[in-house]
């Protein structure tokens, strides 16, 4: 199985192009056929450019109706039928025999989604179809599994040093145990117990950084 992050670009798709002039991210959580539920962020700390954003959307001919379920000062959840007159980037995907880890995040023109490809050919399929109908499709990274599990990006070592270091307290303030007591329950040396927790915490900051922040 393959697990890869994509940044889609599109003209003329209304969240893309909503998202370009107004200052908000949209994080959509789920979807049930036409309707999505999602949660509409501020990116100023106020909540005008998300009253900007429902107003633009209701005048969208793409969106049957929107309906705010909750509000607070920098967000607003929300949930909004659509009507496209093309495939969106979710049915892509979904039509080239893979599916869209959610949630999708749309922010600053662009969606970025998580497809997960049984194989290298369906992902190869949903990425040309992908790029026929949209503006740019670009790959901000790839894992692949030959198990065809979902992943951590960790190997087997790593993620039993993990498992052992969280089960005896090691991430725990103040800790519970030290990498020598980890290292003799795995059998191990320290500094090989050392090395796999090293290398294992910077793959698990590594995906938080590609998740979370913007350069």
């Amino acid at each position: 199985m393959i697990e890869a992050k994509l940044e889609i670009t599109a003209e003329g798709y209304y969240s893309c192009d909503l998202t370009r002039r107004i200052p908000v991210r949209i994080i959509l959580v789920s979807i049930n056929g036409p309707l999505g539920f999602g949660i509409i962020q501020s990116l100023t700390g106020s909540n005008n450019p998300i009253s900007d954003y429902i107003v633009e959307l209701k005048k969208s001919p793409s969106i049957i109706e929107v309906r705010v379920t909750h509000k607070s000062v920098n967000q607003f959840w929300t949930e909004v039928t659509h009507k496209l007159s093309t495939k969106s980037m979710h049915e892509t995907i979904l039509e080239s025999h893979c599916m869209s880890r959610l949630p999708i995040i749309i922010e600053g023109g662009t969606q970025i989604h998580h497809l997960l490809a049984p194989n290298q050919d369906a992902f190869r399929l949903a990425f040309d179809n992908l790029r026929s109908r949209f503006s740019k499709v670009r790959v901000l990274s790839v894992y692949r599994s030959p198990k065809g599990t979902l992943g951590s990006g960790l190997t087997d070592k790593q993620l039993e040093a993990v498992k052992v270091a969280i089960l005896n307290g090691y991430y725990e303030i103040p800790r519970k145990s030290e990498i020598k007591e980890l290292s003799k329950i795995l059998k191990i040396k320290r500094v090989a117990m050392q090395e796999r927790l090293r290398r294992a915490e910077r793959i698990i900051m590594q995906q938080f950084a590609e998740e979370h922040l913007k350069p």
